[in-house]
């Protein structure tokens, strides 16, 4: 169902408890997270003690890891469904949760190291312009992960769109049976005005 306000689509009440079972907690941690790890390792890019973006957290599971993993020295994460945000802050985390349209951030420019995406963005029909927002919060030379299923896109066009958005492609890997795609972007030149 989209939110008429922001023009991102929240979960269905079915999407929600799928999103938040121990299988998924699962496949992401051992899958997509470990993707990411991977590629950050290879590239020689450390995010220890930096300042790093969940976007689209959910219930704060994937925010856990980052924090495990990388002890950052601020962790923004933010998500466009109250009630995901109510579950993440039961977490206790050292990490800034609130409830966030990724098309419309009232975070500063160059602000982040990193931004994390977990399968989010084929739920943002501006997804595009939520694109374009990431770059403008993340430094010069910041990265960006991000893990997608072949729900929505085709892939050409998902990596047309992030590349739109001023991203260069460092990595990219396919996941389950070619169903899922985890990448790692670089911020690159200033989006394409017009796109």
């Amino acid at each position: 169902m989209n939110d008429v306000e922001t023009g991102e689509m929240r979960l269905s009440s079915f999407e929600f408890r799928v999103m938040n079972t121990a299988f998924r907690r699962f496949i992401v941690k051992h899958f997509e997270f470990s993707t990411f790890v991977h590629f950050l390792r290879k590239n020689n890019i450390n995010l220890r003690g930096k300042v790093l973006v969940d976007a689209g957290c959910g219930s704060g599971y994937d925010a856990g890891l980052i924090a495990q993993k990388f002890e950052p020295s601020r962790l923004v994460a933010f998500d466009i469904m109250p009630e995901q945000i109510r579950l993440a802050l039961r977490r206790v985390l050292n990490a800034e949760f609130f409830v966030g349209d990724m098309t419309h951030l009232e975070l500063p420019d160059g602000m982040a190291d990193a931004v994390f995406i977990f399968g989010v963005l084929h739920h943002v029909p501006a997804w595009r312009k939520a694109l374009e927002e990431l770059w403008r919060i993340l430094a010069v030379g910041g990265v960006l992960l991000v893990g997608e299923p072949r729900e929505r896109f085709r892939w050409s066009e998902l990596e047309d769109g992030i590349r739109d958005a001023g991203f260069e492609m460092v990595e990219r890997r396919r996941l389950y049976a070619g169903y899922f795609r985890c990448y790692l972007w670089r911020r690159g030149s200033p989006p394409q005005p017009g796109r």
